[in-house]
């Protein structure tokens, strides 16, 4: 799984990196345009600029968990015991695995509701806007089943005096 994750992860840079160019292409166009070259503006930059930001924030998302970086409130596993602050971070994950694969099945639910709605400007479906919830939670499942196996691994592999999670309060 891991090997798996680890392609998805460079893929999905790789991705960001092409949405984020994208993005400054297009707002720098819309800059130079509005201010210097009127005549040449194109109104649809701003809605593909914005479609290209919601898929970035997501697929962003979905890299952030796999790296561990998504903002965690650690004031509650703190105050705990070492073996009660681990039984907290098993059920972080998984209730973040849960809300993750309903994203899935209901944003996938959605986006086909929606199908025939037509964006303003470009005349695509609406449901362009919404199709990277779901398509990102499927990579955030995918990372945070892995840490939920490395967890429960180390769980019966490491001693809870030592693995750093919680205080002895």
């Amino acid at each position: 799984m891991k090997e798996i994750n680890n392609w998805t992860e460079k893929v999905i840079k790789g991705f960001l990196v092409l949405l984020l160019a994208g993005i400054l292409v297009l707002c720098f166009y819309q800059v130079v345009t509005r201010f210097v070259f009127v005549s040449l503006a194109l109104a649809w930059t701003e809605e593909v600029a914005r479609l290209l930001y919601v898929w970035a924030c997501f697929f962003g998302a979905a890299v952030l968990i796999r790296q561990k970086r998504i903002i965690r409130v650690d004031v509650v596993s703190n105050a705990l015991s070492v073996s009660l602050a681990r039984i907290l971070e098993l059920i972080v994950l998984l209730s973040m695995l849960a809300f993750s694969l309903v994203l899935v099945v209901k944003g996938f639910e959605f986006t086909q509701s929606i199908a025939q709605d037509r964006l303003t400007l470009l005349g695509y479906p609406r449901n362009w806007f919404w199709l990277p919830i779901p398509m990102s939670s499927v990579f955030s499942s995918m990372y945070i089943l892995e840490q939920v196996i490395d967890y429960l691994r180390d769980w019966f592999t490491t001693s809870p005096i030592h693995d750093g999670i919680g205080s002895d309060l």
